[in-house]
C-alpha cells in the first residue's frame, strides 16, 4: 500500500517522531518518584467581566521544522474599513489570559490506514484544551496525532509552554518519557508536543491576511458562555481566505486555496465584544486525482477571557534522557 502523501504533509510531530524512534529507548533510564500534577482548568466555562487590560502582542510558534518556545509576533495591523469582526479579533489578541478549545475532524482521503486509495470514516485528528498567558500554555492534546507518540487517543498527553521551555508529562514512550512525571524538552524535542495550530497565532494570521471581514454579516445568533452571540457568515471565496489563515499544513494536503474547492465559515461575536468561537467546514481536493475529497471541520472555542491563570513550570521536571542504540560492529576481518 502506498503510504499517504497527505498524512505527512499534515502531522508536524511525524519529523519528530521518526527521529526520536531512531536514536532513543521507549524505555526512560531510571525511576523517579512520580510528581504533582499540575492540571489545566477543564471546568465548564463561567461567566466573567473582564478588566480593561493592555494590549499585548499575540504568540508565533514555528509547528514545521526546528521549533523552539513561542515567540512575541508581528502587532495585528489596522485594516483600511473599520470592520466589527476585527475589533473583536483585536480584543482576543490582547487578552492577558483565556481558555481554549480546538478541534480538528477530518474524513475522506486523509490515508490513516496507509492506503490512499480508500476514504478514511471521520476521524478527530486532534483536540486540544487548555489555558493560555501570553505566550505561555497549558494544555492536553488529544486524538489521533497523539497515537503517532503511541499514547491512548483518549487520554492524550499533558503539555505546557513555559517561559523559553517546554514540558511533557510522561509516559510517552515513544519519547523516551517513560515515568509518571514531568519532563523538560530540549527545542528540537518541543516538536512532539506542539499542536498543528494556536488560537493567538491564526488570529495574527487572519487579521493580517487578504481576507475581508467586512464582507461577513449577521446570518444567526446563539447562545456561548452564558453570553448571547451574533453568528457572522461570508462568500465562499472570503472564507477560502480565512482558511488559509491557518498554519501552512494544518490541514492534510491543504496547501493554498488552491487545494479547497468549498469552504463556510462562521465566527460567533458575544455581547462582551469577544469573539468566542470559530467554525470552518472545508473540502480539499486532491492534487493528482481530483475525484478525491477530503471534508474537515476546524472549531475553536475561547472563553474566561482575563481570567486568574497561573501557568508555573513544574519544579522537579527531569531531562529527557536520549539513549543512543548500540551499533552493532562489523564482524568482517579488515583485510
Amino acid at each position: 500500500m502506498k503510504k499517504s502523501k497527505q498524512l505527512m504533509s499534515f502531522v508536524p510531530l511525524v519529523m519528530t517522531v521518526a527521529l526520536l524512534a531512531g536514536c532513543t529507548s521507549s524505555q526512560s533510564v531510571g525511576v523517579a518518584t512520580p510528581s504533582t500534577r499540575q492540571e489545566p482548568v477543564v471546568s465548564t466555562p463561567v461567566a466573567t467581566t473582564p478588566p480593561t487590560q493592555p494590549a499585548l502582542q499575540a504568540t508565533a510558534t514555528t509547528v514545521i521544522g526546528t521549533v523552539t518556545a513561542p515567540t512575541a509576533a508581528p502587532s495585528l495591523i489596522e485594516p483600511a474599513k473599520a470592520s466589527t469582526l476585527f475589533t473583536a479579533i483585536k480584543k482576543v489578541v490582547a487578552a492577558n489570559t483565556f481558555r481554549a478549545e480546538l478541534d480538528l475532524k477530518g474524513k475522506g482521503f486523509l490515508g490513516l490506514s496507509g492506503d490512499d486509495t480508500k476514504p478514511d470514516p471521520e476521524t478527530l485528528l486532534f483536540n486540544l484544551k487548555g489555558d493560555f498567558k501570553g505566550t505561555e500554555a497549558h494544555y492536553v492534546l488529544k486524538g489521533f496525532l497523539t497515537t503517532l507518540l503511541g499514547v491512548d487517543v483518549d487520554k492524550g498527553i499533558e503539555a505546557m509552554l513555559t517561559g523559553d521551555k517546554a514540558y511533557v508529562h510522561g509516559p510517552v514512550g515513544l519519547l523516551g518519557a517513560g515515568d509518571d512525571k514531568w519532563y523538560v524538552l530540549e527545542s528540537d524535542q518541543s516538536e512532539a508536543i506542539t499542536p498543528p495550530f494556536l488560537v493567538n497565532d491564526f488570529l495574527v494570521s487572519l487579521g493580517n491576511s487578504n481576507a475581508d471581514l467586512t464582507t461577513f454579516k449577521k446570518v444567526g445568533a446563539e447562545t456561548l458562555d452564558s453570553k448571547k452571540c451574533d453568528i457572522f457568515g461570508s462568500t465562499v471565496s472570503e472564507a477560502k481566505k480565512v482558511v488559509s489563515a491557518l498554519t501552512p499544513g494544518a490541514l492534510p494536503g491543504v496547501d493554498d486555496q488552491s487545494a479547497i474547492s468549498a469552504a463556510d465559515v462562521k465566527f460567533s461575536l458575544c455581547e462582551d465584544g469577544y469573539l468566542h468561537k470559530v467554525l470552518m467546514s472545508v473540502t480539499s481536493i486532491g492534487k493528482e486525482q481530483a475525484d478525491q475529497k477530503t471534508d474537515f471541520v476546524v472549531t475553536m472555542h475561547l472563553y474566561d477571557f482575563n481570567a486568574a491563570i497561573t501557568i508555573a513550570p513544574p519544579a522537579d521536571a527531569s531531562p529527557l534522557q536520549i539513549v543512543d542504540e548500540p551499533v552493532e560492529e562489523d564482524a568482517t576481518p579488515t583485510p
